[in-house]
């Protein structure tokens, strides 16, 4: 299996995931085994992909999948921002994180969509 641990988006991803356990640890009990429950899976599908993307040869399909997995953590980030879970601050640090991740990805998905339409070395 092709070496994750070194990718910049994984490593902010990570950070992502383990920023997402610790906040959810602070949810009242009411949005804790709902609302954070379904943030905290959506961060792990995310961190999944960007290991199995990395791991074949063609990216671009599961990047497009990322992005989309992405997009559905954002909008659970911002309802919990609206229920008053999270405060302002909080919720700006994880958009900071979530776009950060976004650009990545789309660099990515970019290079890869080349690589994959590039002719083959014979």
């Amino acid at each position: 299996m092709a070496q994750y641990n070194h990718l910049p988006i994984f490593q902010r991803a990570y950070q992502l995931a383990l920023e997402t356990h610790r906040a959810v640890h602070q949810f009242p009990r009411e949005h804790k085994y709902a609302l954070g429950a379904k943030l905290k899976e959506i961060v792990a599908q995310l961190l999944d992909l960007i290991v199995e993307a990395n791991s074949r040869t063609r990216k671009s399909e599961v990047l497009e999948e990322t992005r989309v997995v992405l997009e559905r953590f954002r909008i659970h980030l911002r309802l919990a921002s609206d229920l008053k879970i999270l405060g302002l601050k909080r919720f700006e640090a994880f958009n900071r994180s979530v776009e950060e991740i976004s650009k990545q990805l789309a660099g990515w998905l970019e290079w890869s969509k080349k690589a994959e339409h590039a002719p083959a070395d014979v």
